[in-house]
């Protein structure tokens, strides 16, 4: 059996409950599930991961060398790419949406930088 409840504005709750086998059910509940995940995804604010000089490089397609020239330009020269200062230049950080504009603005034909997928790094098993 499956049991469907919800409670209404005025404070009334309702339970209606259904053999799992029927179909319009399994239906019913792919669709609020599907419409609730999307309305969740919709409200939340999209990650704007910040990468340091090598990654941001690398996804590029430049020399680090060349990125960090890019960077040491004048704040009003349109080939600048703007970053996170770090306490040393080691630090220094870019967000993935500064790459994008940085894109947008010199239009380049590369097309617009994808987060790269997070990196797994290995644990130790527990006790070790």
């Amino acid at each position: 059996m499956t049991e469907l409840t919800t409670t209404t504005p005025d404070g009334l709750h309702i339970t209606v409950r259904m053999p799992d086998n029927h179909a319009w059910v399994r239906e019913s509940l792919e669709k609020a599930c599907a419409a609730e995940a999307r309305r969740q995804l919709a409200d939340t604010p999209t990650p704007d991961p910040a990468y340091a000089v090598p990654r941001a490089a690398d996804i590029l397609d430049l020399h680090p060398e060349t990125l960090r020239d890019y960077m040491r330009l004048p704040d009003h020269h349109p080939r600048r790419l703007h970053y996170m200062p770090g306490e040393s230049s080691r630090g220094d950080r870019i967000l993935l949406s500064q790459i994008h504009d940085w894109q947008r603005r010199n239009r380049t034909d590369a097309t617009l930088a994808t987060a790269p997928a997070a990196r797994v790094r290995g644990r130790r098993p527990a006790g070790q």
